[in-house]
């Protein structure tokens, strides 16, 4: 099971500061961009990263990046992360699948990106196997809590997602977002189907003892 800090910030300041705090442990990381539209908070924009004159001010050629678009015009975010990926290391696009993205659509155009889809709490699997060929989609992300802010409960059952999701033969990669910490995580791996990986968002970005819980999280990795 693989462990990365996923990074929500309202100023491109306070994201990168984020980064920098955590790049003595982590060289991925997940970025959530949320457009006050489709989720209720909003978070710093692309543009804003793009203009603030910060990626090229700081050494981040040997990170890796992932974008968790959070945002209804998933288009207009894709080709603002074409021009970002100009400076940043950007290897995947998560894309909610309330949305009903054509994933092999922005695929045939969009050689740059791994596109991913994620699932909201109130998301079935029943559902993305109707609209989906599930194999052909490399990574589905389960959120384990509303999303749009870090710190929202965890919702347990969003769990039972992970088993379905194997039942239904998918067998590329399965993360989970949301809510992860010293509470929910022995929840998570007490479970018959674990995630492949898992994104520790307020955990670590709002930690005070910041070196004590990434020995957490590496403790408690299964494999």
């Amino acid at each position: 099971m693989i462990i990365f800090p996923s990074i929500l910030e309202k100023t491109p300041e306070e994201l990168f500061l984020q980064i920098q705090k955590l790049s003595k442990y982590y060289s991925y990381f997940q970025i959530d961009i949320a457009d006050g539209i489709y989720v209720p908070n909003k978070t710093v924009q692309i543009e804003d990263i793009l203009r603030s004159g910060l990626i090229e001010a700081g050494p981040l050629s040997d990170k890796t990046f992932e974008f968790h678009l959070m945002v209804k015009d998933y288009e207009k975010g894709v080709e603002q992360l074409l021009e970002l990926k100009k400076f940043l290391d950007i290897k995947t696009v998560l894309i909610h699948t309330s949305l009903s993205p054509n994933i092999q659509d922005l695929k045939s155009k969009i050689h740059e990106f791994s596109f991913a889809l994620v699932l909201n709490p109130e998301d079935s699997v029943e559902t993305i196997k109707t609209k989906y060929d599930l194999s052909k989609i490399p990574l589905i992300q389960i959120m384990s809590v509303i999303p749009g802010a870090q710190g929202n409960s965890f919702i347990q059952e969003s769990l039972q997602k992970i088993e379905q999701l194997r039942d239904a033969n998918y067998r590329n990669k399965i993360s989970l977002d949301g809510g992860i910490n010293e509470k929910t995580i022995p929840v998570i791996l007490s479970q018959n189907y674990l995630p492949d990986i898992l994104c520790p968002g307020s955990f670590l970005t709002r930690a005070d003892n910041i070196e004590e819980r990434v020995a957490y999280l590496r403790k408690q990795q299964p494999y």
